[in-house]
């Protein structure tokens, strides 16, 4: 009974090592043929854009001396970094990663992170003082210091103290609002919070009822790999004036651009399901919706609505103008984002107006982009999701995953390679891959190693056409090799298992087992598959094995010649014959 036991225990270790062995190779070539495919992409083809952005007031927009109109340009790097791999896993967790405990990792003087043993968040900076020193309404001046705060939910202390409460599951704006103000969300006390560090304050927001649909996932600068994408914005230009230094130089910008883009008097809040809110910075309550996440034009058109998971990469940049009066009536700076300024120049009247919001954002297998323009009331005024391509001198438009997979001279050598690696995986991981295709964060799908949410059939599971039976089966066709494989492996299998005598059972697991595992269960066959010498069955004349006491081909009994001892042996040179032959001989002469 035991040799019965071990060798099921023994075919499913061999099975899943086997599985492993052979997956890995399979995805070097995958990755290969994925990367090759995206870095064969034409110079010039890699990016989209929208001419006229369409936020801009019409008076800057439409000036006589406008020579360019403003443009928001979305990039897809060609070259696909090393870091989608396994690597990624670990990028993710270092400080500052985007799974780290550790939500700002600045320099080695000013950093911050979140205690989960204690519940607080932990910022260490140096407080530099204004020099200077300036008296101000409201505002501690001190001497250049080294700092370290706790922040809890119930208020800042430099000593760790149980009467600031405990923060359970915090999202942090990685970018300071003003001076050193900084907005938080907790996901289990449902709650914004604002945090001054000047004033050494919290000031809590509203809590959301129950029932409140709103789930955030990411505050103020949202983005995921922006090593991938890159979004930005150009103001109209005008000409050189002859007052300006660079008279021949390039077009200038019509108004200051300011770095730090803000949304103006509103946080961008990107929420769990695709959408992105307007918080306001002093209320901390809900202003309405800016707009939501691009769905990209996959190779299977997918669903309309994305979720930051089915993305590999997102940005959004928002646009505000403001207007800073100063004492001077004359004195008015009018730019895009929100300026900085000295607090000697301060000035006493600040107005910011949201203009809308760009967002441009990656498919989880990165073949394909989109770019969306949204206004300031979140409606959709444009959503570009084609890449520029020139040719001949010619300017034309394709749809980027198309062109990823068929627009260069040798995308189609490295797009049929990565079919046939996928139909070698074995069937009914396929298969499962079709139904958990949007299952998997998009990242984690480019190290997939058994389920592959990248592969074509996955691609088909989420397109949204005709109805479930028609998609199931065209799934079905993108893997027909493998099916065939299968089988034909199966016949195989199933052939050798009668040549060696194999249970009727035993026959029918691995017809069955080879048929949904493919070359990964023919393999582990061979490996596992009893080493007997044949011999020949002298009924049927067929290979018969001599372990068994009846040929496993015709059923007939196993004939061994009786091995009967001789009647004498030899002692000391001398032949002895047994007493019982001796008797026997001695009979017989009597006869």
């Amino acid at each position: 009974m035991k040799p019965l036991i071990n060798y099921p225990v023994k075919v499913f270790a061999t099975g899943f090592v086997v599985l492993v062995l052979l997956s890995l190779p399979l995805l070097w070539i995958r990755s290969a043929c994925e990367t090759s495919l995206i870095e064969g992409m034409p110079r010039g083809a890699g990016y989209v854009s929208i001419t006229p952005s369409r936020l801009v007031p019409p008076e800057l927009e439409n000036d006589p001396n406008v020579v360019s109109h403003s443009s928001v340009y979305g990039g897809r790097y060609t070259r696909e970094p090393l870091s989608l791999g396994i690597a990624d896993y670990f990028r993710t967790r270092k400080p500052g990663g985007r799974r780290s405990n550790v939500y700002l990792f600045e320099s080695k003087g000013n950093w911050m992170y979140f205690d989960k043993k204690s519940g607080l968040i932990v910022h260490y900076y140096v407080d530099v003082p204004i020099l200077p020193p300036i008296p101000q309404p409201g505002r501690i001046n001190r001497p250049m210091q080294s700092v370290q705060l706790y922040i809890g939910p119930e208020g800042v202390s430099e000593t760790q103290d149980k009467t600031l409460g405990r923060f359970i599951d915090p999202i942090i704006n990685r970018r300071f609002d003003g001076e050193r103000k900084l907005t938080l969300y907790d996901k289990k006390l449902r709650r914004f919070f604002k945090i001054d560090f000047n004033q050494r304050t919290i000031i809590k927001g509203p809590k959301l009822k129950k029932d409140d649909p709103h789930k955030p996932v990411q505050i103020g600068k949202l983005s995921k790999n922006t090593f991938l994408l890159n979004l930005s914005w150009q103001p109209p230009k005008i000409k050189a004036t002859d007052e300006d230094k660079n008279e021949k130089g390039p077009p200038k910008p019509i108004i200051p651009t300011d770095d730090n883009r803000d949304a103006g008097p509103y946080l961008l809040v990107l929420d769990k399901s695709g959408r992105i809110d307007l918080l306001d910075k002093e209320t901390l309550e809900f202003a309405g919706t800016a707009g939501r996440l691009p769905a990209p034009q996959t190779y299977f058109p997918s669903k309309d609505y994305v979720t930051p998971r089915d993305l590999l990469d997102y940005q959004v940049l928002p646009l505000a103008l403001t207007t800073q009066f100063f004492k001077d009536p004359e004195m008015v700076r009018v730019a895009f984002g929100d300026p900085s300024y000295s607090p000697e120049r301060s000035p006493f009247k600040v107005e910011r107006k949201y203009l809308g919001m760009f967002a441009a954002s990656v498919s989880r297998n990165g073949t394909a982009m989109a770019l969306a323009v949204f206004d300031e009331k979140g409606r959709e005024i444009k959503i570009y999701s084609k890449l520029t391509k020139q040719q001949r001198g010619r300017t034309t438009s394709v749809r980027s995953s198309k062109a990823v997979f068929f627009e260069t001279p040798w995308a189609p050598v490295f797009t049929i390679g990565k079919s046939l690696a996928e139909n070698l995986h074995p069937p009914i991981l396929s298969v499962a891959s079709y139904f958990t295709a949007s299952a998997f964060e998009a990242a984690s799908g480019h190290r997939a190693l058994f389920f592959l949410p990248n592969s074509f059939i996955a691609m088909k599971g989420r397109d949204y056409r005709g109805n479930f039976a028609e998609r199931f089966i065209s799934g079905l066709w993108l893997i027909l090799p493998s099916i065939i494989l299968a089988i034909w492996l199966a016949c195989r299998v199933s052939k050798d298992a009668v040549v060696f005598g194999l249970s009727e059972n035993a026959r029918l697991y691995w017809i069955i087992g080879t048929i949904a595992f493919g070359l990964t269960a023919y393999i582990a066959y061979r490996l596992t598959r009893l080493k007997i010498t044949l011999v020949t069955c002298q009924n049927c004349g067929k290979m018969r094995r001599p372990d068994m006491a009846k040929c496993h081909r015709c059923k007939s009994d196993w004939h061994v010649p009786e091995l009967i001892p001789p009647a004498w042996r030899v002692l000391n040179g001398t032949e002895q014959v047994p007493e019982d032959s001796a008797a026997d001989a001695e009979e017989t002469v009597a006869e």
